[in-house]
């Protein structure tokens, strides 16, 4: 269950690449003429399964949250140091922002978009890197970096400004090294 649901986050952090080409697509044929309404109507087919994807994803993400506070089971947990870590979700954003910076071209460029995202995939899977969310972000969670008793170290999600290490007791293990606070 545990390289499932790291999978399906992977998955679903890539949401925001395929929001950002849909976005381009809809730059591209863009009328100036018409009103931004007109535009919709005229052209809500244009990317559509890129945008169709990225709900499907959000979706996702927000099952897997779900089902690991129901389904999973709750661990003691003591933490020794923690800091936060949501700065390291800032450039993972600007990662996502990348096709932009290459213009609005003629043509969706498929192979390069597959070719990305099994790199990523490849990378995070064989790893023990952390993989930011930015969905997680949009939903309100922080990311902090832990160091339980014991001395090992997990990526930490919670809705909680988190002042005092000692308000966390329980968490849900997502993947070898993520835990959801428990609420």
């Amino acid at each position: 269950m545990n390289k499932i649901i790291k999978l399906l986050m992977v998955a679903t952090s890539l949401s925001p690449i395929l929001l950002t080409y849909w976005f381009i697509e809809q730059v591209k044929i863009y009328d100036s003429n018409c009103s931004v309404f007109e535009n919709f109507i005229e052209n809500v087919s244009v990317g559509y399964g890129l945008f169709l994807f990225t709900i499907v994803l959000v979706i996702i993400c927000l099952f897997i949250i779900r089902l690991a506070r129901k389904q999973l089971e709750s661990l003691p947990i003591e933490i020794e140091e923690i800091k936060t870590a949501d700065n390291e979700s800032i450039s993972f954003i600007l990662v996502y922002l990348l096709p932009l910076a290459s213009g609005i071209t003629d043509k969706f460029n498929l192979p390069i978009l597959i070719f990305v995202a099994i790199l990523f995939f490849f990378i995070v899977m064989t790893s023990n890197s952390y993989h930011f969310n930015p969905l997680l972000n949009f939903f309100g969670y922080h990311f902090y970096e832990v160091k339980v008793q014991g001395g090992i170290n997990y990526i930490l999600l919670s809705k909680k400004n988190i002042t005092n290490s000692k308000s966390i007791k329980f968490a849900h293990q997502l993947t070898e090294y993520m835990i959801l606070e428990k609420n």
